[in-house]
């Protein structure tokens, strides 16, 4: 399954200050059902959950669902409290897990 996620944010930031982060996912989003010509049905193969997590909080949780188009774009916003690792987690049917780190540094 292809996956690729770009992740926007500033990466310098002011302590206090609320942080825009955007979320571009690339995955197709497959809400199964189809046939696959052997007589068989394409299993559901969707990106089911997002978290993120900042200086190991959790800070968004996003459950998604097939009523969500392929290549999902999500944007939340963070207030910078300390330099640290914004760790972000899908999770996609079936078990896989892909999992993407941005740096924030607050002044």
């Amino acid at each position: 399954m292809s996956f690729n996620a770009r992740i926007t944010m500033p990466t310098d930031v002011r302590a206090g200050e609320i942080v825009e982060i955007k979320v571009l996912t690339r995955h197709p989003m497959d809400r199964g059902g189809q046939s696959d010509g052997r007589g068989g049905t394409v299993p559901r193969k969707i990106l089911n959950r997002l978290t993120a997590t900042y200086a190991g909080e959790p800070i968004f949780r996003f459950d998604m669902h097939t009523g969500v188009a392929a290549n999902p774009f999500v944007s939340f916003t963070t207030r910078a409290v300390a330099t640290g690792d914004i760790v972000f987690e899908w999770r996609e049917d079936g078990g896989a897990t892909y999992t993407r780190t941005a740096r924030l540094t607050v002044t």
